[in-house]
């Protein structure tokens, strides 16, 4: 194994090609992944070689079993017999990516001074599509220090559109 994960995520990216639900895939792993970031110490647990690997694929079986679809529960069982869990977020993350660009997805992280309107919202969103070609998932938050406008993160291009930067870019033009 190479430590990144990416040969799991390949393979659970082939099977979902081959299943009538992608999404209930993609979601399960979210779930998975949201357990295992918000208890850091099971997957400590997971990886300790001095816990004998009966006990640990039970506590897999016990906390996925009836919870995820049989391609991630079996996704998991394989990644635990190989004693690979210490890649089990990054082949998450992997997948993510592969699964994103399969759907043609792409996440956008909009930071706006205040609270944006509804219509605000979907005017960016289309804008945003229009400059991506691809659907936006978009997150926001609000962050007073910028004291207007908004900064937008997708698809690795950074776009600044607040009045703290134009201010900056003010300050450096004038020093």
């Amino acid at each position: 194994m190479n430590g990144g994960g990416r040969e799991y995520a390949i393979a659970l990216f082939e099977i979902m090609l081959e299943n009538d639900h992608p999404e209930v895939i993609s979601s399960d792993l979210d779930l998975v992944y949201k357990t295992i970031n918000e208890n850091p110490d099971y997957i400590e647990y997971l990886i300790n070689p001095s816990v004998p690997k009966s006990e640990r694929v039970q506590s897999i079986n016990e906390a996925f079993e009836d919870q995820v679809c049989e391609p991630v529960f079996s996704f998991l069982n394989v990644i635990m017999q190989h004693r690979d869990m210490h890649v089990l977020l990054s082949a998450i993350d992997e997948f993510r990516t592969m699964y994103e660009d399969y759907k043609n997805l792409a996440d956008a992280v909009i930071t706006s001074a205040v609270e944006l309107s509804e219509d605000q919202k979907s005017r960016l969103i289309d804008k945003l599509t229009k400059v991506t070609g691809k659907k936006i998932k978009a997150t926001y938050t609000v962050d007073r220090s910028l004291l207007g406008g908004i900064t937008v993160t997708v698809d690795g291009m950074h776009f600044d559109g607040s009045v703290l930067k134009n201010l900056k870019n003010i300050k450096e033009v004038i020093s």
